[in-house]
């Protein structure tokens, strides 16, 4: 339902300008400094209208309660409430929950409320959906040891689904009911929610609390997610299809220098950056209707332990442009954090421009300048990102 603009929005945010942080990637870690002693941080994602904002703020008067928006004709609304029941616990945030980490510091938040977030029932939105399993590694990076997230819904089919997400992210499920007020009221209400349980509506509602991570092989994760491909290590038999794929780019031999044939291509599977064994390198090749399509080099814990190293990615010249390149990048930093890794490196030849805006695009951020070793000894950016 599209919300009606609020008339005077502009002159009644500035009544209320005490209760709104303007600048919130300036309050990282110093949030408590706007109610020193405060017991815990209670975070909500979507506070619409601001009920449940509102008297969860008065139940607990001993926290500090910020709530992030990102329509502003509701949140004047949450405002004003709060506002009007003289509550001084309560600040509000014109933002997006995809962005939390920017706001707060590793640790900081004690408790994350989800209220009847948007289902997001194609399948595939699935990723926007704020319990998807992205979304609930997220809030690891600002919730405390054992912090936990808060979540209810209507929608049946999403309550259902995101009991096999919160897992997956590492937070142990209690509480859970599929019909919440079966017995009469329980805890605060949101206006949608009192509309929903008057109609008969049941409300689902669980907590998940933060535990450590279950590590997932990072094959097993990769394929997880790219269920469109068949992926697996380029065996010896396997040498010539993938090398025609590589020979099929003249773009790709220009850069590299010279035409690549079955004995490069042998080293490259076998090479091992120092310290390295074995059992962290992963040479793969994605195949789709029986073609090799794309080739990754992966190095798990390279050059430190939770460090997953992206040797190389190639995808067939004909399938660029079209979003799969970002899509398998995407799944592979997923993996990586499947797999307990933190952030993800690479090396990007100084002159490949278009790879160096690719991986620029991904969020990947220059370190340094450097050369490969070996023969050639090319210059590089090293460029790196959180996962």
């Amino acid at each position: 339902m599209r919300m009606r603009k609020k008339k005077n929005l502009v002159s009644r945010m500035e009544a209320c300008g005490k209760l709104l942080i303007a600048e919130p990637e300036a309050e990282k870690g110093q949030w408590r400094s706007h109610m020193p002693g405060a017991a815990k941080l209670r975070l909500e994602l979507g506070c619409g209208k601001g009920r449940f904002t509102a008297e969860t703020a008065a139940a607990h008067p001993e926290d500090l309660y910020v709530a992030i928006e990102r329509v502003p004709d509701a949140m004047i609304v949450a405002m004003e409430r709060c506002q009007g029941m003289g509550l001084t616990n309560v600040f509000f945030i014109d933002g997006d929950a995809a962005a939390l980490d920017r706001y707060f510091a590793p640790g900081e938040v004690d408790l994350i409320y989800i209220n009847f977030c948007d289902p997001w029932p194609s399948v595939k939105h699935s990723r926007r959906r704020l319990t998807h399993e992205g979304f609930l590694r997220s809030y690891r990076h600002v919730l405390r040891e054992g912090g936990q997230v808060h979540f209810k819904t209507d929608d049946r089919a999403l309550f259902d689904w995101s009991q096999f997400q919160f897992p997956k992210a590492g937070f142990e499920l209690s509480e859970v009911t599929r019909d919440l007020h079966e017995h009469g009221v329980q805890g605060v209400m949101t206006d949608y929610e009192e509309k929903f349980h008057a109609e008969g509506i049941p409300i689902g509602r669980c907590v998940g609390t933060m535990g450590p991570l279950p590590d997932v092989p990072l094959e097993t994760g990769l394929s997880r997610r790219l269920t469109a491909w068949d992926i697996h290590p380029v065996a010896e038999d396997e040498i010539g299809p993938v090398l025609a794929l590589l020979q099929s780019d003249p773009e790709y031999v220009s850069l590299e220098g010279s035409q690549p044939d079955q004995g490069s291509l042998r080293r490259d599977i076998a090479a091992l950056p120092p310290r390295c064994t074995v059992a962290q390198k992963h040479y793969l090749a994605l195949w789709r209707d029986g073609v090799p399509q794309a080739v990754l080099d992966l190095v798990e814990g390279c050059p430190r332990e939770r460090t997953l190293f992206i040797g190389f990615m190639f995808l067939a010249p004909e399938r660029r442009r079209r979003g799969e390149g970002r899509e398998i990048v995407e799944a592979v930093l997923q993996a990586a954090g499947d797999a307990g890794m933190d952030s993800a490196r690479l090396a990007c030849l100084k002159n490949d421009t278009a790879g160096h805006a690719f991986w620029r695009a991904l969020g990947f951020g220059d370190l340094r300048e450097d050369r490969l070793t070996g023969e050639g000894s090319a210059p590089v950016w090293i460029m790196e990102r959180l996962v």
